[in-house]
């Protein structure tokens, strides 16, 4: 709980705060005391001793007012007097100086697990105020770039590392002709493109578009690496925090990311299969994990029996004609298989990827975009003047604990419609 303690008689600061004030929202909904009153400690935070819970505030504000930089977030305290009066200093006189503010965020790097001990406890509040939040899950990262230049001999921040995104060209695809072939094309050109800092790996509630959990890697880490880190670290092993499915793209495809998706948590893994030349199984299945009869064709998904994924023949359901001068089978009902629920969860998947419900699922990946371009564009984290790891760490858990406690703070007072907003 964050309480204003104005100064009495001091007329100038002491100034009415409208009730939909955001930045008060933000920090009565922000269970920080563990880490307040750890960093309390010591009880002085500069020369002047500038109080603790007015720096933490401080903090906040910078982030929800859209400050660039700590010398901005000081600006920011000394022409604003509704911000100085909620983080507790009356006059410009009393603000913190940059260096004051420059060393509590060390201090704060110091004790980053009680810092995202108090994200997860905004994540469980919300499990509790938000009706199926976490049944649904989407991994991805977004780049994070460095504030250093990467093309000096020794950057100046030597955590930092290159990162690419995209292929010089995307794989090949075979597409239907006209006559029933398969034709095989190249696929198009892409841009690839660079940067020199680090990635945000963020798991978030794809329906209300909040933040789960993240982790913070230097921009050369693959991607696939670090969804079994994001999925652990959300604890989702623990009695009503199993999801139904788990969303990414191609770039977290492997059999190890579905299996333990599966196989540990007990969910659907949504991942497209990376179709490359010679993955092709003869007689199995095909490059999408789709099984294939006798003479070649993908036979057709016909919903599940008990434990086993249920395929016919397509040559039975009209959908295409069989090429084999004999019928696989002399039943009018044609050729059928079963495959067992995940014997296989990257190739045949409890959700195969033939279904309408695989596609929907899917669909909802792209309401990460949304929130990477919120935590990158409103709170901050498109420009750091932040160097090291630690920092950045630390920088992109007080983007998210504002989007957090803002969701927390709206659906506590039953404005839903408000949860993602972020304006001041």
């Amino acid at each position: 709980m964050h309480i204003i303690q104005p100064v009495l008689f001091d007329f100038d600061t002491f100034i009415k705060l409208p009730a939909n004030d955001r930045l008060l929202i933000v920090l009565e909904a922000l269970d920080a005391e563990k880490l307040i009153l750890s960093l309390e400690r010591r009880h002085r935070t500069g020369r002047k001793g500038y109080s603790v819970r007015g720096m933490w505030a401080a903090l906040i504000a910078g982030v929800l007012c859209q400050c660039r930089s700590i010398a901005e977030t000081v600006r920011l305290l000394e022409r604003d007097k509704t911000v100085r009066a909620i983080c507790g200093f009356p006059g410009r006189d009393e603000v913190p100086t940059e260096d004051a503010l420059g060393r509590f965020v060390k201090r704060v790097v110091e004790r980053q697990d009680l810092l995202e001990e108090c994200l997860e406890r905004l994540v469980e509040r919300l499990r509790q105020l938000l009706p199926g939040f976490g049944r649904k899950l989407v991994v991805d990262s977004t780049d994070i770039k460095a504030y250093a230049n990467g093309h000096r001999r020794q950057p100046s921040d030597p955590d930092a590392r290159w990162g690419a995104k995209g292929a010089g060209r995307s794989p090949e695809r075979e597409v239907e002709t006209g006559s029933g072939e398969a034709e095989s094309r190249r696929g198009k050109k892409r841009d690839v493109y660079y940067w020199f800092g680090y990635k945000l790996h963020l798991l978030i509630d794809p329906v209300y578009e909040l933040p789960v959990t993240f982790t913070v890697t230097p921009a050369n880490v693959a991607d696939t690496q670090q969804m079994p880190p994001l999925l652990e670290k959300a604890k989702l092993e623990r009695p009503g925090r199993r999801p139904e499915a788990v969303i990414a793209d191609k770039g977290y495809d492997s059999k190890s990311n579905s299996d333990l998706i599966y196989r540990a948590y007990q969910a659907a893994p949504i991942i497209p299969i990376i179709e490359k030349p010679g993955m092709q199984l003869p007689d199995i299945c095909n490059a999408k994990g789709t099984p294939t009869c006798g003479c070649g064709l993908p036979m057709v998904y016909w919903g599940r029996d008990g434990r086993y994924l249920k395929y016919r023949c397509p040559d039975a359901l009209g959908r295409t004609k069989c090429t084999d001068r004999f019928r696989c089978t002399p039943s009018s009902y044609g050729y059928v298989l079963k495959l067992p629920i995940g014997d296989d969860a990257r190739r045949h998947p409890p959700v195969p990827r033939e279904t309408k419900k695989w596609e929907r699922l899917y669909r909802l990946r792209s309401a990460v975009e949304r929130v990477n371009s919120r935590v990158k564009d409103l709170l901050g984290l498109r420009r750091l003047t932040l160097r090291r790891i630690a920092k950045v760490t630390v920088r992109c858990a007080f983007s998210l604990l504002v989007m957090l406690g803002s969701a927390v703070g709206m659906a506590q007072r039953s404005r839903f419609r408000e949860l993602r907003a972020l304006v001041v």
